[in-house]
């Protein structure tokens, strides 16, 4: 089972990283880019900092996480091509992880479920120096 999971994560990294690397990895500010797969492991740490799961929880929770990278990354997919409204791509972003920080949330016992609240009121909100 495990292994499975694992498997699955790899490979939807993988597919993620592909596109992205081939279409110049986007971003331009000078710096070293986040592989999707650093970026998901970051936004974990951020969003179960000081909250202990147990093995159950956390592969529960890695599975949410990458179908919602998957589906983000298809939306942004979309919305390049598509002309590029930043606004509505900006919107569905947000609505995104509301999803998904309620099937998170799903995954966890009234305890952790407050600690994950404040978690994420602590994160950092859009990008950095404005859109």
């Amino acid at each position: 089972m495990k292994n499975t999971i694992r498997m699955f994560v790899a490979a939807a990294a993988l597919a993620i990283a592909v596109p992205a690397y081939a279409q110049g990895g986007g971003g331009g500010g000078g710096g070293m880019q986040m592989s999707p797969a650093e970026r998901m492991a970051r936004q974990k740490e951020q969003l179960f900092k000081d909250i202990t799961l147990t093995a159950a929880q956390s592969a529960k929770i890695d599975t949410i996480m990458m179908q919602a990278a998957a589906k983000q990354q298809e939306a942004m997919m979309a919305a390049r091509s598509g002309g590029g409204d930043m606004a509505a791509m900006r919107e569905s972003m947000q609505k995104m992880n509301t999803e998904r920080n309620d099937a998170l949330k799903a995954a966890l016992t009234d305890e952790q479920k407050k600690k994950f609240d404040e978690n994420v009121a602590a994160m950092p909100q859009g990008r950095r120096g404005g859109l």
